[in-house]
């Protein structure tokens, strides 16, 4: 019978997979490991599972890892699973569930699905013409596919500062403020590295979790991902939540990162980058009005 192997490192998107039976599986930081996870706590090659030859569940050993394994708390060389059952790989919890062919058939169909579906969102951002009602629709499909609450996007011309181009859930003034409720700090590494940062739960994370703008604001989730134009980070769209977000997959995150980079190729492209300053769409505010970023204090 196949499972349904999910890992959860802190402030990456979760690895959700379907193990197959008669097939052994190694976890690690390797891009050889069938199960690869990126973290610190993590070894190139750290650990493996197997279904029982008998069929009887799973078994799980560590293979020369430095953070060991863990299940029920207890540090743990192996372990056999007759049924679902959490542990920890290093630093990162693990789950396995035992699924149905059926079910496991329906895992990747559903896969096919939500790629089909960012395609088709894509291919409309292709076709509409207005630029800001495009970043408001990049804004919401965000939301969307994340899960969370509310949001802002900040984008910028060449050799311009950062402003407020759209916002769900928040007065776009605030975000300029040095009591901005949400993440300046995942905001600020998502601009300077130019990579995604996903937390969704930020009482599990080592650095989020501690940050004051998170704690005072409540922060619970977010997702902040980098609007990229010829390789450079020229803009980002935020979004946060003030409860427990969903698992986001390294599925979810590869679409969010799709749509970003669609818009941002539209934005690229437009006939004319005064456009984005002219209109006031929805929650869209004019050059003169639009609240700039550095003007923010992170915290």
């Amino acid at each position: 019978m196949p499972a349904r192997f999910s890992a959860y490192p802190p402030d990456h998107a979760a690895l959700v997979r379907i193990i197959e039976e008669g097939k052994s599986h190694r976890i690690g930081r390797s891009p050889e490991c069938e199960l690869r996870i990126e973290h610190p706590s993590i070894s190139r090659f750290h650990a493996e599972i197997a279904a029982n030859a008998d069929g009887s569940g799973w078994h799980l050993r560590d293979t020369g890892s430095q953070n060991g394994l863990r299940v029920k708390g207890h540090a743990t060389l192996s372990a056999n699973f007759a049924e679902g059952a959490c542990f920890a790989v290093g630093d990162v919890h693990c789950q396995i569930e035992p699924i149905d062919t059926a079910a496991a058939a329906e895992f990747n169909t559903q896969r096919e699905k939500l790629r089909s579906g960012s395609r088709e969102l894509s291919a409309q951002f292709v076709a509409h013409a207005d630029i800001g009602t495009l970043i408001m629709q990049t804004l919401d499909a965000v939301l969307q596919l994340s899960g969370l609450e509310r949001g802002f996007v900040l984008y910028a011309k060449e050799g311009e500062p950062l402003r407020v181009r759209a916002v769900r859930g928040i007065a776009s003034t605030d975000i300029s403020k040095a009591s901005f409720s949400g993440s300046a700090g995942a905001m600020q590494r998502a601009l300077v590295d130019g990579t995604p940062v996903v937390c969704c739960d930020t009482a599990d994370s080592p650095w989020l979790g501690l940050r004051p703008s998170v704690r005072l604001g409540g922060i619970r989730a977010l997702v902040c991902v980098p609007l990229q134009l010829q390789g450079k980070a020229k803009g980002a769209i935020y979004v946060d939540s003030r409860k427990p977000g969903p698992p986001i997959s390294e599925l979810d995150l590869e679409l969010l990162q799709n749509v970003a980079r669609q818009a941002a190729s539209v934005v690229a492209a437009s006939r004319s980058q005064d456009e984005i300053d002219r209109l006031q769409t929805a929650g869209y505010d004019i050059e003169e009005l639009a609240p700039r970023w550095d003007a923010l204090r992170p915290l």
